[in-house]
């Protein structure tokens, strides 16, 4: 009896161990973010609100997928990988803006010193060609107010 005791005893602290860990490790990648205003990703141009950015799939990470709070807008799209100098602490999100046009760019997650890079698109590759004026916004990612 005492044998049959523990061992389910074990094997519920293992699950919820594991449980903590998957959650956590979760968190960490689908922050919820507010972005401002509407940006392209891909070919696809979003509106502003909060949106989640994460790899597609757990165990690949060169497609990634951004999608609104409510779920009904959302953009696939390819990226690269990226190396910053040192350990980043935040996410943060990277666009690159040309007149009322904001591109997103590179995408940071914290805890790693590397980061992924979307590739410039013809329209984007047009617009900075034939821009007066660029600027670089970051946004930091985190859990944005819940509603």
């Amino acid at each position: 009896m005492k044998k049959q005791v523990f061992g389910t005893l074990t094997m519920l602290t293992l699950m919820l161990a594991l449980t903590v860990i998957s959650v956590s490790a979760q968190s960490e990648r689908s922050k919820i973010t507010n972005i401002p205003f509407s940006f392209t990703v891909g070919e696809k141009t979003l509106p502003a609100g909060d949106y989640t950015i994460e790899p597609y799939r757990r165990d690949f990470d060169k497609v990634w997928l951004v999608q609104s709070r409510d779920g009904r807008t959302s953009a696939l799209f390819t990226t690269m990988p990226v190396r910053a100098r040192e350990t980043q602490e935040k996410s943060r999100f990277v666009f690159h803006k040309y007149g009322d046009q904001y591109f997103l760019s590179l995408i940071w997650t914290p805890g790693d010193a590397a980061g992924r890079e979307l590739p410039r698109l013809r329209p984007e590759r047009e617009l900075a060609k034939n821009a007066v004026e660029s600027q670089t916004i970051v946004l930091a990612g985190g859990p944005a107010a819940r509603r």
